[in-house]
């Protein structure tokens, strides 16, 4: 990824809150800057170059099937549930003696299933989600408009996201409700959302980079999804296993998805080493353990975000303040991370799943702190504009 472009950054570093020097440590913040099709293009060239046949514009139509093992986990005899053998492609059939779907959010496992005869259970949090309006831009001479900023910056009924990448892009994003017509039909226009982003302090001074997007980009339906294939009592489907975001969608917001992915693919790795897949049963079942180990507490975590700033979001809208006890402490967590910078160590690195966070977060100290700020931050709605100037602006 480095040779091919992407910019090492330490996430610390652009955060307000970060009051230097870096110490002893602060090397664990360090991350790679970089658009998706770069990772990807980067990852496609290692796996060539280990001798990995990538087929290049196969389509899959389908998976291949037979009748599978009995499912009995270390107790009696069990049903039969299929046995995935492999998939069906444009270019004809392929054997598997495993698949592993991790083609992202827009994965057709699920009618895929269904055709062999499994319901494939959706887990979703919620319905409703959020909308970005985007527009991706390149700076003029490289870098990027500031070297502090907040990544995100949350008021009202409105969000934004800075997203820092390669080659001197970057893209800015807006964030409103999915339900949310009246913004819906405003951000779609560009001078409208111009005038949305110079609402948030200092933000208007990404505008001046030469955007290298037609227009606004919208991603409609952003919420958290699960597709677990392993019930409480046995597996749904042997011969498959799903990754990464073919198995969950978490909110981009909270910019997870790729690590996650790439968390998720260790236990994978770990499982297929102990189990191999001559066991068919035991290697799904070992593997949605560790998922639901691994994972599965990040997963309803990034879940109650967006459920609590889906909340918010109704509240500020209607013109009063939206009361949580957990809500409040991670909107503490927040306002202290801008105040001190060990606690913004400690935001980040749970943020980031950085081992060890979860200690760091337990501390008494930290937990004191926070506790102590919670009736600073229920006093005081989300700092913006209201939701009347909001609209004043993008529809004006």
């Amino acid at each position: 990824m480095t040779e091919a472009g992407a910019v090492r950054t330490n996430v610390l570093t652009p955060e307000p809150g970060f009051r230097g020097p870096m110490v002893a440590g602060d090397e664990r913040f360090d991350t790679l800057a970089a658009r998706r099709s770069l990772l990807k293009s980067a990852a496609t060239r290692v796996a060539e170059g280990a001798g990995i046949r990538i087929g290049r514009g196969t389509v899959c139509r389908g998976l291949r099937s037979s009748p599978g093992p009995r499912t009995s986990y270390g107790g009696a005899s069990g049903e039969r549930v299929p046995q995935v053998t492999g998939v069906e492609t444009e270019a004809g059939s392929t054997a598997a003696d495993l698949v592993v779907d991790c083609t992202e959010r827009r994965s057709q496992l699920p009618s895929w299933l269904r055709d062999i005869g499994v319901p494939c259970p959706v887990d979703e949090s919620g319905r409703r989600g959020f909308t970005y309006y985007s527009q991706y831009f390149r700076s003029a001479d490289g870098t990027m408009p500031t070297d502090r900023f907040p990544p995100v910056v949350e008021h009202g009924s409105l969000g934004l996201l800075r997203i820092p990448a390669d080659h001197g892009t970057y893209s800015l994003c807006l964030i409103g409700r999915s339900d949310d017509q009246r913004l819906r039909r405003a951000l779609r226009n560009e001078r409208a959302w111009s005038a949305a982003v110079r609402l948030f302090p200092g933000a208007d001074r990404w505008l001046d980079g030469k955007p290298v997007t037609d227009g606004i980009q919208i991603m409609a339906g952003l919420t958290d999804r699960k597709r677990p294939l392993y019930d409480t009592q046995q597996p749904l489907v042997t011969g498959l296993v799903a990754v990464g975001d073919a198995w969950a969608v978490t909110t981009p917001t909270v910019g997870r998805g790729l690590a996650m992915s790439l968390q998720h693919s260790l236990p994978l790795r770990d499982t297929l080493r102990r189990t191999g897949t001559d066991h068919p049963v035991e290697l799904v079942t070992r593997f949605a353990e560790a998922t639901r180990g691994s994972l599965g507490r990040i997963y309803e975590q990034t879940a109650a975000y967006t459920r609590h700033r889906l909340a918010e979001m109704d509240t500020h809208t209607a013109g009063i303040p939206y009361r949580n006890p957990d809500w409040s402490r991670a909107k503490a967590l927040a306002l202290l991370a801008r105040r001190d910078t060990d606690a913004l160590r400690a935001e980040r690195a749970a943020a980031h799943l950085l081992p060890g966070a979860r200690d760091a977060l337990r501390a008494p100290s930290l937990t004191d702190a926070v506790t102590r700020l919670v009736p600073e931050v229920e006093r005081h709605m989300p700092s913006g504009p209201s939701r009347a100037d909001l609209l004043k602006a993008v529809e004006g």
